[in-house]
This record gives C-alpha cells, structure tokens and sequence, in this order.
C-alpha cells in the first residue's frame, strides 16, 4: 500500500446549535452538544497500539463508504454469505455481488486502553442509525467513537453458538457521523456533534479519530464460486445453496455448511483470489476480538 498520509489531529468540537430536518413530515431528532467531548481524556491522544489489519464487505455495486455500517474478516464475511446470500434460489439476496477488502488501521482511546481493550462492544446499525445493544451514545461518551468487534457465535450475537463453522469468524462496528439517526435524517449539525472515529493517516486514539482505511480490492461472488454469470447460472436451473439440502443444484461450492474443512476450502479460495489479483499487498494477520463484557461494563450491564 502507499505511505500513509501523515497522523491527524481532530480538532475539539464547537457545540453546535441543534437542527430538524423532515423525514416524512417527522422531526429528526437534535442531536446532544458533542457529549463525548465532555470527556477530557477523549481530546488526547491515546497510548494504545496501532493495529493494521484487512476488514471486509459482503456488498452489491453501489459504493458507499463503510462508516456506521458493520464490517468482518474474511471468515466473518464468508459466514455471512452461507447464512445469507447464497440460500436463496434464483436471486442473492440484497443484490450481493462481491467482496470489497479495505486496510484499515485502528487505534483504541485511552479509557477503553485503560479497560485492557482493544476493541468495544460491537453494535448494530440499521440505516446508519446505531441501534445497540444498549445506548450507543451512552457509551461513545465513556470511550469515543470505538471500533466494535465480536466473534459470530458469541455475545451479542450468542443465538449463533455451534452454528458457526467458519474459524474465528469475526465482526466488527465503525460509528460515523450522526450516527444516532438514519442517514436520510443527518445534518451538518448532527455530523459536528457525533462525528464517528474516522480520521485519516494513522489514528490518533482521540475521541473522533479512531480508524482509517483505504480501500484494497474486490473480488467477485461469481469468481468465487466458479462460475462466469450467476444471472445465466440461475437462468439455467443453478441454485448455488439449499439449505434443506445442504447441497446446490449444479454447484457444490457451498456444500457441507457445518463441515469445518469444507469451510476452511472456502476461505483459502477466497484468500488465494485476493493474492491473486493483489499479488503486491501481503498478508496481514487479523488481531484478536479482545471485546470482554465485564471490562467493558465494569461488571453490570447497563438497563435495556
């Protein structure tokens, strides 16, 4: 990759003045007066390692940057494939085409550093919105705009114990601007007052300045599977997964889903395409899901 841009300094927000805009005749919620910055450990650049690692997205063609969306590794977006994607015959489900890879570097703030982590809790996001578990903002304002991250088959998403044969399958949550509403609700003044952990260069650790990327490649679903047209594939009777079946109709990429060698054949495929046609970006390790709920909480979930 290029030498990265030299580490920026987020400067301490002003409190803006809160701002409506409709969305179908409703009002979007004011956002709170930069909460986070109340907390003055979060204006200073934190001691905590820089951590380089690739995060992936299951996407279809549009492109649009990953802030307030989720992310994974690799084996965490192959899962999403199986589970999601591909078991549905004649259509991919959400118009899926391919998987973009980005470098991302990453940067903890020093009161999650402090907790002996790396990483929060990972949240959901629904339209941008940060839906939890729990009160994002409650916590942004305790730790920053933090990168989430969470095993598939554990908290919170635990209804997925034993059923996840992709190895260290991993998610991962990047808060952007205004991300306590939907995107069609943002405003200038809600993205100056929750203004994510986006930065560019290398993150400094302050409060909105926990992570960059750039992006660093696609492969397509087609390539992966083999096949040279997935309209033409299901044209002719192909159904690239069955979930009652285990198996595909004229293909058997996908078969054997709870098969943890079939699984990791999958993946290798998926990483031998990226080295592939990347042949100048070397392999980076994924870094631990250090996420602990007792040391994120202090002990004591917070109310639903």
């Amino acid at each position: 990759p290029p030498a990265p841009a030299p580490p920026s300094t987020p400067a301490t927000p002003a409190t803006p003045t809160p701002a409506r805009q409709p969305d179908g005749g409703k009002p979007a919620p004011a956002p709170l007066p930069a909460p986070w910055a109340a907390n003055k450990a979060l204006l200073r650049s934190s001691t905590a390692p820089l951590l380089k690692f690739y995060m992936y997205r299951v996407q279809n063609d549009q492109d649009y940057p990953p802030e307030n969306q989720n992310t994974a590794n690799l084996a965490g977006a192959m899962w999403y494939l199986h589970n999601e994607i591909v078991n549905n015959r004649l259509e991919r489900r959400y118009g899926k085409t391919r998987i973009q890879r980005f470098l991302f570097k990453v940067r903890a703030t020093q009161p999650l550093h402090n907790a002996g982590l790396n990483f929060g809790v990972r949240y959901a996001f629904d339209g941008g919105n940060c839906t939890g578990p729990f009160d994002c903002q409650e916590q942004f304002k305790k730790y920053g705009y933090f990168v989430g991250c969470n095993l598939v088959s554990q908290w919170p998403t635990q209804q997925w114990a034993g059923k996840v044969f992709y190895k260290d399958a991993t998610w991962y949550s990047l808060p952007g601007p205004c991300n306590d509403r939907r995107y069609n609700q943002h405003t200038k003044a809600c993205d100056a007052a929750i203004p994510g952990g986006h930065c560019s260069g290398d993150p400094t650790g302050q409060g909105n300045c926990t992570y960059s990327y750039e992006h660093a490649g696609e492969i397509s679903i087609d390539d992966l599977e083999g096949i040279a047209s997935f309209k033409e594939f299901a044209a002719a009777g192909g159904w690239e997964y069955n979930n009652g079946t285990d198996r595909g109709v004229h293909m058997t990429f996908w078969d054997n889903k709870t098969n943890t060698t079939a699984c990791a054949k999958r993946l290798a495929r998926a990483e031998e395409l990226f080295r592939e046609r990347y042949p100048a970006s070397g392999p980076l390790p994924d870094p631990p899901c250090d996420f602990n709920l007792k040391a994120f909480f202090g002990g004591a979930l917070p109310p639903k």
